[in-house]
């Protein structure tokens, strides 16, 4: 018997926004201990978790892995979450209309920096799915303690924990693979582990390749391609029952990923890393620390749809390092509850340069220097109360600070004197002449209760603060040509964007309120409602300074005021037992909203409304679904960005899985009437765009046809 130490925190039920968690068994499947007798009712969650936060675990990620290798489409069907089109590694987030660098993703508890223009190397590009233990997402009132430098709440991707022998040594794992026709996808993962009484050893890799998908219509959406792989080394010690050490190795790699909604495709990324961590009893409490670092050398040109780079193409280059330091103290007070206080650096480095083209007129003789020693450090500390002032209920209060320092040095066109660089000349001398270096002092507050005034109820309502400072992509990128400008986008919108020195953080202040209610029965009838509305100071939204050679609209990231606000609601019902199983209905839905309160504009990429429902039976191990996806048309667009508009569209999905012996399948049909439809986040379709010679209009990226997957993992 094998097992897992997910922590002393974990053991001792004194999880994050007041969640507790039961230790993983062997098979690594998460009991959750949720705050009403209720199993979660989203379509994407299972398991219990505080209200305000959706937990996707156990067969919610069996159902996800067979599909694809991205993490986040583990949680794409959770309530609030929406994806946004960024390559077929990795989506970006959106939270409650907040989306990118405004949510905070963490993979066991650490961040990474997007080294990138275009952000093709988010934090969730660095693991696989196949990996992914558990998610845990929490908008808006998110702790202090969970993290800072984001305004929308926080997703918390966490691994496998360390596994334990109970005698001796043993040696087990597991082999997968994943197949994928709408883009000829496949895939393989491994893990293997060697665990002792008290040391254990885990290796764990994974290889993904895929070739454009196909939309309902039979065409091909052009730079949909990818291949990437991953390897770790996972090294523990458990020298006392409540002391745990470990040490994880990791590298990944890209070879290339096309992006269709991007004029560039990512031609190599590697990334190096390594964590550290530690956590045993001091005093009353428990220390936590983590150390953490990653390198990363990314590139960017042309894939083949876009012309590929024979003539050398546009070579971009990034050049990145991010080291991380984190201490935490967590005890209980007699009298008083139940107090956390942290201390955390974060430091970010990046040199981002465009390597000269021989015998271009136009992007020669000399290197383009985007953003020269880059840097955006931040250091912070917080506390947090956790207390249970009656019986029915509980309360958390939490105050963090960051200092945020960033500074860049100077830069330079491809030429001072041609003029075609004229306009990214002046820009260079006006950007050497200003004073780069910023300090930003950021203060997080949330403040939530849960009421709990029966076994079936619980409502949790609260107030947030919280600050972002720009990235360093926001305040240094500075070519005003139509090419350079172009080249930094994180939206997918074809727009060109310049940065601004001057621009002050982002502060959200939210309110937001959950309703928990089940009738008390396992497997019984729930509902969970949520709604919610945040205020945004200084929202880095774009004013409009010019067009590009295409008409796309040239940008500068500019302040305003923001205001979003919407509603999630989940719910399921049992509908039969019978000698074929339990028949169970459920759904979620979600609707939001956002504006530029400055000039009455519609925010950018703001999820339409959408639900998922789904009929699902289970048999003992087998499970067989069907579930209809609904999504509205999206009409409320950003006229700033010449966003399109996008039409409604129902889909139908069958899956289903089990498991023989030793062997677990998961399989299913997406898109099963091969609708054809567009994606509303998906962007502008510039692969399709540039490789039918850009004679048609701009269009938005398709979504996928009907495709067959199927996913099977062998135990041994």
């Amino acid at each position: 018997m094998t097992i897992s130490h997910r922590g002393l925190l974990a053991a001792l039920g004194t999880g994050v926004a007041g969640i507790a968690f039961a230790p993983l068994s062997a098979a690594q499947t998460v009991v959750e201990l949720p705050p009403i007798d209720a199993q979660d009712a989203s379509l994407a969650a299972e398991g219990g978790s505080a209200a305000g936060s959706t937990t996707v675990s156990g067969a919610g990620l069996e159902a996800g892995l067979a599909t694809s290798s991205d993490a986040l489409q583990l949680i794409s069907r959770a309530p609030g979450v929406a994806l946004q089109s960024n390559g077929g590694i990795a989506s970006l987030p959106v939270l409650r209309g907040l989306a990118d660098d405004r949510v905070g993703v963490l993979i066991d508890g650490q961040q990474a920096t997007n080294y990138c223009p275009n952000h093709m190397n988010p934090v969730s590009s660095y693991i696989d799915a196949s990996r992914v233990e558990r998610v845990v997402v929490t908008p808006t009132l998110s702790p202090v303690s969970m993290g800072g430098d984001n305004i929308a709440g926080i997703i918390s991707i966490e691994t496998r924990a360390p596994e334990f022998s109970a005698s001796g040594v043993e040696v087990f794992g597991e082999a997968g693979a994943t197949y994928r026709s709408v883009s000829n996808g496949i895939g393989a993962s491994l893990q293997a582990n060697a665990a002792g009484e008290k040391v254990s050893a885990r290796y764990e890799a994974s290889w993904n390749k895929a070739d454009n998908y196909k939309s309902g219509s039979g065409d091909e959406v052009r730079s949909t391609l990818y291949e990437n792989y991953d390897q770790s080394l996972l090294l523990a010690a458990r020298p006392a029952d409540d002391v745990l050490f470990w040490v994880r190795i990791s590298q990944q790699g890209v070879p290339y990923e096309g992006f269709a909604n991007q004029r560039m495709d990512l031609t190599d990324n590697k990334s190096n890393s390594v964590q550290v961590h530690g956590e045993g009893p001091v005093g009353v409490g428990i220390l936590t620390a983590d150390a953490s670092w990653r390198s990363v050398d990314h590139e960017m040109n042309f894939l083949s749809d876009k012309g590929g780079a024979a003539t050398g193409g546009m070579p971009m280059i990034t050049e990145g390092e991010d080291t991380s330091l984190k201490v935490r103290y967590d005890a209980p007070v007699e009298g008083v509850g139940q107090v956390r206080v942290g201390a955390e650096m974060f430091r970010a480095s990046m040199d981002d340069y465009w390597p000269a083209v021989p015998g271009s007129m136009m992007m020669s003789p000399l290197d383009y220097v985007n953003i020269n020693d880059g840097e955006r450090n931040r250091t912070g500390v917080w506390g947090e109360w956790e207390a249970s002032p009656a019986p029915e209920w509980s309360t958390l209060l939490g105050l963090r600070y960051e200092k945020v320092e960033m500074d860049a040095g100077e830069v330079q066109p491809y030429s001072w004197t041609g003029m075609m660089n004229m306009a990214d000349a002046m820009a260079a001398m006006a950007f050497n002449a200003a004073e780069r270096a910023r300090e930003d002092d950021n203060i997080d507050v949330t403040a939530k209760a849960t009421w709990r005034p029966s076994d079936s109820v619980a409502v949790e309502f609260g107030a947030a603060q919280k600050t972002r400072s720009p990235n360093l992509y926001e305040r240094y990128a500075w070519g005003r040509g139509s090419m350079s400008s172009s080249m930094t986008n994180m939206t997918g919108d074809g727009a060109g964007y310049v940065g601004d020195i001057g621009l002050e953080p982002e502060v959200a202040r939210s309110l937001a309120a959950t309703l928990d209610w089940s009738d008390g029965i396992e497997n019984g009838r729930i509902l969970r409602v949520s709604g919610w509305a945040s205020y945004v100071e200084d929202y880095i939204d774009a004013d409009r300074i010019g067009s590009l050679m295409d008409g796309r609209p040239q940008l500068q990231f500019a302040n305003h005021e923001a205001e979003l606000y919407g509603f999630e609601a989940t719910g399921a019902m049992p509908l039969w037992q019978t000698g074929f199983g339990d028949t169970r209905l459920s759904g979620t839905v979600s609707w939001a909203k956002g504006e530029n309160k400055d000039t009455g504009d519609n925010l950018y990429n703001i999820a339409p409304l959408q639900g998922v429902f789904a009929l699902e039976n289970r048999n003992g191990v087998w499970t067989q679904a069907l579930d209809l996806e609904l999504v509205d048309e999206k009409d409320d667009i950003s006229a700033v960005r010449q966003e399109l508009r996008t039409p409604g569209y129902v889909l139908i999905h069958l899956r289903a899985g089990g498991e023989v012996g030793r062997v677990r399948f998961a399989a299913a049909i997406e898109n099963l009437l091969d609708q054809d439809y567009d994606l509303p986040l998906g962007g502008i379709a510039f692969g399709d765009y540039k490789y039918d010679g850009r004679v048609d209009p701009f269009h938005q990226v398709a979504g996928p046809g009907r495709s067959f997957n199927l996913s099977v993992n062998v135990a041994f």
